[in-house]
């Protein structure tokens, strides 16, 4: 079963978003929401994606993941975003 993350993730100097999202082509799919925010729905844990991601900001970017519980949301985001995540029907 895929769950939801939530995944920031600030780069180190010389990457470029096209090789971010290239890595999180292993994701069964992803949304970008914002910037460097992402939803990422997978089968993975939250472990795995640090191992992914870690070399594309080591040693000046940033990086955080966590798991979202998706059941329990609100917001105002565009119908594209929702849609999205109600495409998902495993889970929502």
């Amino acid at each position: 079963m895929a769950d939801f993350l939530h995944i920031y993730l600030s780069p180190k100097k010389g990457i470029t978003r096209k090789q971010v999202e290239e890595k999180l082509d292993g994701a069964v799919d992803w949304f970008r929401y914002s910037g460097n925010a992402y939803i990422v729905y997978t089968s993975s844990n939250v472990d795995t994606w640090q191992k992914r991601l870690l070399d594309l900001v080591k040693p000046d970017g940033s990086l955080f993941i966590c798991k979202v519980d998706i059941k329990s949301r609100q917001g105002w985001m565009p119908r594209e975003f929702w849609d999205w995540i109600r495409s998902k029907k495993e889970t929502v």
